[in-house]
């Protein structure tokens, strides 16, 4: 489903005016399912939770109640303090105000081990698995980690305990299979599996999907209800909304640390109004415009990444915005991480405005003016001990360094516009990368690839993945301006929402090779009939 522009005519709805004296507290202002809200204690209540960091203030009186059997969503912009909140939840932060109750019972956690140990378990965007280790292994990791330091062998689960784990969510593997050869799926599954074994009273999934393709998500889903089922409480969170719609029961949304929907039923609350409770007005999601592109810049012949792909030839003009799309396993992404630079090539050659590129040699790609968003910012992109001016400034070394030295005003002249254009939020340039939300750190890497000196081509692998509708408007915006100035912008995305609405051209890739080139405003239909139907997403 295209995403819509959200129509922010309507009134304010009443339970979202937490500003005005007269209206009740955004406290369930209705009662789906018939809970009575109040009648029980919630598995996990959050009461007036505060969080300061110096002068800034990350969360201001949140309220959150998580109920048995239920899937609560928390929404909110970048920055707004959903990351602060979770830290919280899961004892990795403690609270400056406000109290936690587990069962009606006070809660206090000291740290991430003591949240697992009381039943609250987090599973992240980025998977705390062990590649390298089995299944089983990788559902024994809590058990490792209450062993003693004398001991010879660490426990395992035991197989017929750890297939339990594995049927409640769905997943047939076999114990044995090392975890690097499941999909990203089933690793979501084995994590959410091992959980169980924790006798996990509530689930906190952050952004479970992001790398999922739609047949993965609806398997994640179904383990998700599954849960349900068994009394589990769930803490939902996601930029798409139309996740939100299909697996939410209830929601919270946080604005600037503040919770200005607060708990109540998914269906009370209508798309127009999430949206602008979440930014505080409406946001232009739709197509942007592009401009004509001109000759020729970034070009591959007879290439194959694998020996085993056929050979394909790829054009990319001046200001062209060219979009890849393909099944999960097409290659599309492997040959958007090849013009790159970044993925040696089996054969052929990748040319930039009519320089040979060295495969696999960034460094090398960089000198002839390709910048790469790379998928995962967290391993590929960040240096996360760094500050958020370091981190933009990292391609543009050359231009602000006098004998070995950086000049610092230079950078900050350079650096500064773009952290404005992009919003980060909050705006502390010299605050460190990891300390910043995961949409903000996006924006310091489309930043930094922005200000690669001599920028002639850009190879963005999914550059809005985790970040929220604003933050995915800017950057957007940020990529058509570069077309427009001339940069010719290579798009893979698992987002095909995303595919059309910034792309000239899309191509579609399956088993290394193209199988069609699909014109702006082809639409859904076109484009999925060319990846072989099915709502698949891109990869």
């Amino acid at each position: 489903m295209k995403r819509a522009y959200f129509d922010c005519r309507a009134s304010w709805p009443s339970y979202a005016r937490r500003d005005q004296a007269t209206e009740p507290p955004l406290t369930r202002q209705s009662d789906p399912a018939g809970r009575g809200a109040q009648a029980r204690p919630g598995v996990l209540v959050l009461d007036g939770i505060a969080k300061r960091y110096g002068t800034t203030v990350a969360l201001r009186r949140v309220n959150l109640r998580l109920d048995a059997g239920r899937v609560h969503a928390l929404l909110g912009e970048n920055g707004a303090g959903k990351s602060t909140l979770v830290r919280i939840v899961v004892g990795a932060a403690a609270p400056d105000e406000g109290e936690m109750r587990l069962g009606g019972a006070a809660l206090r956690l000291g740290s991430a081990r003591d949240g697992i140990a009381a039943g609250i378990v987090p599973v992240y965007q980025h998977l705390s698995l062990f590649p390298h280790l089995t299944v089983r292994e990788n559902l024994s990791a809590f058990a490792y980690g209450r062993t003693g330091p004398l001991a010879l062998r660490p426990p395992l689960v035991a197989a017929e305990t750890a297939r339990r784990w594995l049927d409640a969510v769905g997943l047939d593997r076999d114990l044995a299979t090392p975890v690097e050869r499941l999909s990203v799926g089933e690793r979501q599954l084995v994590e959410i599996a091992r959980a169980i074994g924790q006798d996990c009273r509530v689930l906190l999934l952050d952004e479970p999907t992001a790398a999922l393709s739609d047949r993965e998500r609806d398997r994640l889903f179904l383990a998700v209800r599954r849960l349900c089922e068994r009394g589990t409480a769930i803490l939902f969170i996601s930029h798409k909304l139309d996740e939100i719609d299909t697996v939410a029961d209830d929601l919270t949304v946080l604005r600037d640390g503040e919770s200005v929907i607060e708990g109540v039923g998914r269906e009370t609350v209508g798309r127009a109004d999430l949206v602008r409770a979440m930014l505080g007005t409406a946001v232009n999601t739709g197509a942007h415009a592009l401009g004509t592109p001109g000759p020729l810049m970034l070009c591959a012949r007879s290439l194959r990444v694998a020996p085993s792909d056929p050979p394909t030839n790829i054009a990319v003009r001046r200001g062209e915005v060219l979009g890849l799309a393909g099944l999960v396993g097409s290659g599309a992404l492997r040959i958007a991480e090849a013009l790159s630079g970044l993925r040696p090539v089996a054969s052929g050659s990748v040319e930039i405005d009519g320089a040979a590129l060295l495969p696999g040699d960034r460094r090398h790609a960089v000198r002839l003016g390709i910048g790469l968003i790379p998928a995962d910012r967290s391993t590929d992109g960040l240096f996360a001990v760094r500050s958020a001016s370091d981190n933009v400034s990292a391609s543009a070394l050359s231009l602000l360094s006098r004998a070995g030295l950086l000049r610092g005003r230079a950078e900050r002249n350079m650096v500064a516009p773009w952290l404005q254009r992009l919003g980060l939020n909050p705006p502390e340039p010299e605050r460190r990368a990891a300390s910043f939300s995961g949409g903000n750190q996006q924006k310091l890497l489309v930043a930094r690839n922005l200000l690669v000196p001599g920028l002639r081509a850009l190879v963005a692998l999914e550059p809005t993945r985790g970040v929220d509708i604003a933050a995915r408007r800017l950057i957007h915006e940020a990529l058509a301006e570069a077309a427009s100035a001339g940069v010719a912008i290579v798009l893979a995305s698992t987002d095909l929402d995303e595919v059309e609405a910034l792309s000239h051209r899309i191509l579609v890739v399956d088993a290394g090779r193209v199988v069609a080139d699909l014109p702006r405003g082809a639409g859904h239909p076109a484009l999925l009939a060319a990846m072989g139907g099915g709502g698949a997403r891109a990869a």
